[in-house]
């Protein structure tokens, strides 16, 4: 049996276009002619009203959460239990400003808040996802800008049609905007003037932390006693005053608890990726080019003897998780080689849309592309596509 890394390249260390992974097929991937519908949430009025529009607008799809919150809780491993604790425990989140932006929700859809908070808690469960930042030509001769590149891939198709960009208000002017879900609070994709920002699942093969500890902060993510990652990145992206420098954001995650994920940022001239476990963080920066899945770096250098061991020593449980990354390193070559093609010749925008738009970097799980630019004011949404399955 081959290791995730060696399925995913050929023996010259290029794209391997061979081997299909069994979860992406190459069914073809239609797009929509149209961005998503544009939102505005103004911070200034109560949190309780600022979602009005958007409730009023998606009623009916934000009624299909009971169906989301199942699948959900299927992906985890103790659906039954957790569905009792979310009935009987959920009633709030973390923030105290969410919070009453989900009973605002709740009154104005009379969805239950319980299921809401569970939606806003548990939505980054495995979402299939690709990040990164190139430095790219801004059409000025031998001006460059960093560009955030996204990929999302989920398979709750109810959500593909609850896609909507979203742009925060602040005395009459924009502060940040982002790519999400109606009904979503957290920030999976979202740019302010200095810092975009991305969030990728991260499963939990290469770990230092415990089942029983990560058991733990997801109970007190529950409990509404710690915040979720997605609610982490949020108060980053709207916070007021001066913007974190990725200096910043790299010790912050390293020394602060918070679910495994995968973490991109980028600045006007830099990207940063952090992978993130319980308690600790890896984190890799550069000035050109760097890209994440839903893996980490490491685990690309892995022997088959060595992915045997880990097998052997996690048994069933990395059954789903070896065929998930060995997707993912598909889809990671894939755009590193497409980078590499280019050499030293300059990237443009127009070669990023394509690059997003390859197979198997989109794929018939993808619900969203999208580029972002922190060069802009406000944050720019240089280009956002959304797929049918």
């Amino acid at each position: 049996m081959n290791s995730p890394s060696s399925s995913a390249r050929s023996g010259n260390g290029s794209y391997d276009d061979t081997r299909q992974p069994s979860l992406i097929g190459r069914a073809r991937i239609a797009a929509h002619d149209k961005e998503p519908p544009l939102y505005r949430v103004d911070l200034s009025i109560p949190p309780e009203s600022r979602y009005a529009e958007i409730c009023n607008d998606y009623k009916d799809e934000l009624a299909q959460l009971a169906g989301i919150y199942n699948s959900l809780l299927e992906v985890t491993p103790y659906p039954r239990f957790l569905a009792f604790l979310v009935r009987t425990l959920m009633r709030r989140v973390h923030s105290a400003e969410e919070t009453q932006e989900i009973r605002g929700i709740s009154e104005a859809t009379s969805i239950p808040v319980h299921l809401l908070v569970a939606y806003n808690t548990f939505l980054d469960i495995f979402s299939g996802c690709i990040s990164g930042g190139v430095q790219t030509m801004s059409g000025q001769a031998e001006d460059t800008r960093m560009l955030h590149i996204r990929g999302l891939d989920w398979q709750m198709e109810p959500l593909r049609d609850m896609i909507i960009r979203v742009e925060y208000i602040l005395g009459g002017i924009v502060v940040a905007r982002t790519v999400t879900y109606a009904g979503y609070l957290g920030v999976l994709t979202g740019v302010r003037e200095g810092l975009s920002i991305s969030l990728n699942y991260r499963p939990r093969i290469h770990t230092y932390s415990s089942t029983f500890m990560n058991c733990f902060h997801y109970l007190r993510l529950l409990l509404g006693q710690k915040p979720s990652i997605a609610s982490q990145l949020r108060q980053i992206l709207l916070s007021p005053g001066l913007i974190p420098t990725l200096d910043d954001l790299s010790r912050r995650f390293q020394n602060t608890q918070a679910s495994s994920c995968y973490l991109t940022f980028c600045t006007p001239s830099s990207v940063l990726i952090v992978e993130k476990d319980l308690n600790s963080a890896v984190t890799h920066i550069s000035n050109e080019f760097l890209a994440v899945t839903n893996h980490d770096v490491v685990l690309e250098a892995l022997t088959d003897q060595q992915w045997r061991e880990i097998r052997r020593k996690r048994n069933s449980r990395l059954g789903y998780s070896y065929s998930f990354v060995a997707e993912s390193m598909k889809r990671k070559e894939r755009l590193c080689y497409l980078r590499r093609l280019k050499g030293v010749d300059p990237v443009s925008l127009d070669d990023l849309k394509i690059w997003l738009r390859r197979y198997p970097i989109r794929n018939d799980l993808t619900h969203y592309s999208c580029i972002m630019d922190p060069s802009v004011q406000g944050g720019g949404l240089v280009w956002v596509e959304t797929c049918d399955a």
